[in-house]
C-alpha cells in the first residue's frame, strides 16, 4: 500500500476519533455521556473491528458503568508469542482550549484536536500498523498481537488495573504514549495526598477570637518549599532526572468576613526509580511535624494518597528495547532508551513481569495542552513501526 494512502488513511481514521469526544468524568458522581466517558469512542472501535476485512476474537471488559475496555486479540495461538500493545481511551478535559476540541482540524501538516496526541493519535497508529501487517502477511502474523484500549488513565488508572486482573499474558509490552518516537524504558511514578489544617471560626472584626487555619497552612507551605523541596531535588535517575515536590491546589475559608477554620492542599509527589512511596510520604509528613509546635500537630490531618502511582523501569538490555530499537534503527531514528517525566500504564503492567517500553507519536508537551495537536509525519512513521513489531521483522 502506498505511502499517501497510509497518510490518508492514519488522518480520516484521527478526525473520526477525535470528533467523538471520550473525556474522563473524574470525581464527577453525574455526568453528561456525550461528552463524558469512553463508551462512545469504544462502540466506535468495536464495530470498526466487526466490520473489518480480518477477523478478530473482540471482547469487552466492564470496568465501570457504562465503561469498558476493548480488547482484541488477532489470536490466542499457544505456539505463538503474545505481544501486547496498550493505550488509552479517555482525555483530559477541553477547558480554555484554543482550537476546537472535538472539529479536528488539519493545518500545515498538524492534525488539532483534544486526544489528538494523547491518546487518539496512539490508537491510530497501532491499528493502521495491524492492518499494514495483516494485509502483508495475508491476515497469518508470526505472533499474536493483543490490542488492549483501556479507560479511566488520565484519572485513577482503573482500566489499566482491570486488564491485569484479567490475567493478561505476554512476552512484552508496548504502552502508546506520546514519546516523540523514543524508546521510553523508565518513568516517574507520583504519589497524590491532601493535607487539611483546623482553625477556629470567628469574625474578622476579633480576629483574635479564632485560629486561622490558612497561617498554619501557610507555615506548612514554607515547610515544603524551603525544607522538603531542597532535599527531594538531591535524589536523581539517570534516565529520569530528579525527584520532585509540589502544592498543586490550595482551598480555604468560606466567607471573607469569616476567620477561616480549614484549609487544604494537594501535593504532589514525583517518584523516581528506586524510591519507596512509603519513605516519600513518611519523610513529607516527619519534616512538617518536626518544623510545627504540638499545639499546631493538633490541628494538622494528614490524609492516606489518594493516587498512587508506581515508577516503572526496564533493563535497558532487554528484549524490548532490542525490538524496538532495531525496528527504529532501520528507519534512522534515535533508538537509546530514555526516561520520562511523566506516569502511564506502564508501571502497572511490568508488575506482572512483562517487560514493558513506553514509545508512540506525538509530544507530551502538545497532551493536555490548548492547542494539543499531533504531526502527521510522526502519526505515521508510527504505524510502519507498529507494523514492523508486529511483523516480528
Amino acid at each position: 500500500m502506498k505511502n499517501h494512502v497510509i497518510t490518508q488513511k492514519c488522518i480520516d481514521l484521527l478526525k473520526e476519533m477525535v470528533a467523538i469526544p471520550s473525556v474522563n468524568p473524574a470525581n464527577r458522581s453525574s455526568y453528561d455521556e456525550k461528552i463524558y466517558g469512553e463508551k462512545k469512542l469504544a462502540d466506535f472501535i468495536y464495530r470498526f473491528f466487526e466490520n473489518h476485512k480480518h477477523e478478530f476474537i473482540i471482547e469487552r471488559h466492564n470496568v465501570l458503568p457504562g465503561r469498558d475496555n476493548i480488547l482484541l486479540f488477532t489470536g490466542k495461538d499457544t505456539d505463538k508469542e503474545t505481544i501486547l500493545f496498550e493505550t488509552h481511551m479517555d482525555t483530559v478535559d477541553v477547558a480554555n482550549m484554543k482550537c476546537e476540541a472535538f472539529n479536528p482540524l488539519l493545518q500545515e501538516g498538524k492534525l488539532y484536536g483534544r486526544g489528538a496526541c494523547d491518546a487518539k493519535g496512539q490508537i491510530v497508529s497501532m491499528i493502521t500498523g495491524l492492518d499494514m501487517a495483516l494485509d502483508a502477511t495475508n491476515g497469518e502474523l508470526p505472533i499474536n498481537v493483543c490490542l488492549a484500549l483501556v479507560v479511566d488513565e488520565e484519572h485513577l488508572h482503573r482500566g489499566v488495573d482491570n486488564l491485569v486482573k484479567s490475567g493478561i499474558k505476554a512476552s512484552c509490552a508496548i504502552v502508546g504514549e506520546p514519546t516523540n518516537l523514543l524508546v521510553g524504558s523508565a518513568s516517574k511514578g507520583s504519589i497524590r495526598f491532601k493535607i487539611i489544617t483546623k482553625g477556629i471560626a470567628a469574625h474578622t472584626s476579633t480576629p483574635d477570637d479564632g485560629e486561622n487555619a490558612i497561617y498554619l497552612m501557610s507555615k506548612i507551605i514554607r515547610i515544603i518549599e524551603e525544607k522538603i523541596e531542597p532535599e527531594v531535588g538531591k535524589n536523581k535517575h539517570y534516565l529520569c532526572g530528579q525527584s520532585s515536590i509540589s502544592v498543586s491546589l490550595i482551598k480555604g475559608g468560606e466567607q471573607v468576613n469569616i476567620v477561616p477554620d480549614r484549609c487544604e492542599i494537594h501535593v504532589d509527589r514525583r517518584l523516581i526509580p528506586g524510591e519507596s512511596w512509603e519513605d516519600a510520604y513518611k519523610f513529607i509528613k516527619d519534616t512538617i511535624i518536626n518544623g510545627l509546635s504540638e499545639e499546631e500537630n493538633s490541628r494538622v490531618i494528614y490524609e492516606k494518597p489518594y493516587l498512587i502511582d508506581p515508577y516503572f523501569e526496564t533493563d535497558k538490555d532487554s528484549d524490548v528495547v532490542d525490538r524496538l530499537s532495531k525496528v527504529l534503527r532501520r528507519y534512522n531514528l534515535p533508538s537509546e532508551p530514555v526516561g520520562l517525566s511523566f506516569g502511564c500504564d506502564a508501571s502497572k503492567i511490568t508488575p506482572l513481569g512483562i517487560p514493558t517500553v513506553v514509545f508512540g507519536p506525538g509530544s507530551i508537551k502538545q497532551a493536555h495542552s490548548k492547542d494539543e495537536y499531533i504531526t502527521v509525519g510522526d502519526l505515521v512513521k508510527a504505524a510502519y513501526i507498529y507494523r514492523d513489531l508486529m511483523m516480528n521483522i
